[in-house]
């Protein structure tokens, strides 16, 4: 069942990777250093060589030191249900707001917007600032609440990152579109 769930799990992380290349108006070589190379962000290469690297050993090894063992079918099937409901919603939230976002998307280490266009605040974005950072740390909590695993004590590090990810993208935001992004600000939590 584990194994059946992460193969499921990487393909929907894939999926969520090929919408965002293929929305992605950049060149190839641009698109290709940023989704695969990770230039200027160390920290994101970081977290996907090492989320690589857990997935790899739970192929192989399913029951590696990397999870703990839980006795009870009953509380195995409570966390396959709960990671793996977090983790759809995630996934969802992450493609529907890269969808509303369309041309106005700018990668987050770009410290101005280069195709300036208005401020996208449907959808999603009504709810929140980042629904896709949200999204992100949904997709992550629920995989390793469903791989059982012991990682799951770096949340809190994925969370803090993405928190100030979003928080030098609002100033940006906030010299690009004024007293229009404060009025926004003001209204939608940043994260939830």
């Amino acid at each position: 069942m584990e194994r059946i769930l992460l193969l499921l799990m990487i393909l929907g992380y894939l999926i969520l990777q090929i919408v965002w290349f293929l929305m992605d108006k950049r060149p190839a070589k641009e698109k290709l250093n940023f989704y695969i190379l990770y230039k200027k962000n160390l920290q994101t290469g970081l977290l996907s060589l090492g989320l690589a690297i857990f997935i790899a050993i739970k192929l192989i090894y399913p029951n590696s030191w990397l999870s703990f063992n839980i006795n009870s079918i009953q509380m195995e099937i409570l966390f396959y249900l709960i990671g793996s409901v977090l983790y759809s919603f995630g996934l969802i939230l992450s493609i529907w707001a890269r969808v509303v976002m369309r041309d106005s998307w700018t990668p987050a280490q770009e410290r101005t917007l280069s195709h300036k266009k208005s401020l996208v605040i449907s959808g999603p974005f009504r709810y929140t600032r980042n629904p896709i950072y949200l999204g992100l740390i949904m997709i992550h909590t629920g995989f390793l609440i469903t791989m059982n695993s012991y990682l799951i004590i770096v949340v809190p590090f994925i969370i803090w990152f993405l928190y100030q990810k979003a928080t030098e993208e609002e100033g940006v935001l906030e010299k690009d579109f004024g007293t229009d992004y404060l009025k926004y600000k003001s209204r939608v939590p940043k994260i939830v």
